[in-house]
């Protein structure tokens, strides 16, 4: 079995017993040094203290099953505002806002792509892109899926509804 699906499932009954979501597992290396990073998220966001009561626990559950060989550093925090999307089921959470898929394999010569997240049907994932133009991926197309924040959302959409920007200060 994979190191990340074995720390996974260490991690998600943890996760769980604590009402969070185990959001990925990802080994990064950084020279000589492995990194294993744990996400996790809950309703009205993830704090550091959640994060280092969790750490302490998997740290402990990893030490005792050895899973990890050699030396690694272990990271637990928040997915951020970048979120890795990591199932169809994410996607769904997530519809409507902006997003950046990257494919295994070129489509039309294109491997990435961004525009609105589309609500998935079935194993399918969909962008809607600048132009309205939709295009759905199967999910075993991606290779990775995360969202995209766009500081300039609030000034291309007027937020009163008629079309004009509304003014600052009060009168």
């Amino acid at each position: 079995m994979e190191l990340r699906e074995e720390v996974r499932q260490l991690a998600r009954p943890l996760a769980d017993d604590s009402a969070y979501e185990l959001v990925d597992v990802e080994l990064a290396s950084q020279g000589r040094e492995r990194i294993l990073r744990v996400l996790l998220d809950k309703p009205g966001g993830i704090t550091v203290g959640d994060c280092a009561v969790f750490s302490r626990r998997l740290a402990d559950s990893l030490e005792m099953n050895q899973t990890v060989p050699g030396p690694y550093r272990l990271e637990v925090s928040s997915p951020g505002i970048a979120r890795p999307l990591t199932s169809p089921e994410a996607a769904r959470r997530f519809a409507g806002q902006r997003a950046a898929i990257a494919l295994h394999s070129p489509r039309d010569e294109q491997r990435n792509f961004e525009g609105e997240l589309m609500s998935p049907e079935g194993d399918r994932v969909g962008l809607r892109i600048e132009d309205g133009h939709e295009i759905l991926f199967d999910w075993t197309e991606v290779r990775s899926a995360r969202l995209v924040v766009d500081p300039w959302a609030g000034l291309r959409k007027p937020a009163n509804g008629n079309g004009r920007r509304p003014r600052g200060g009060s009168r």
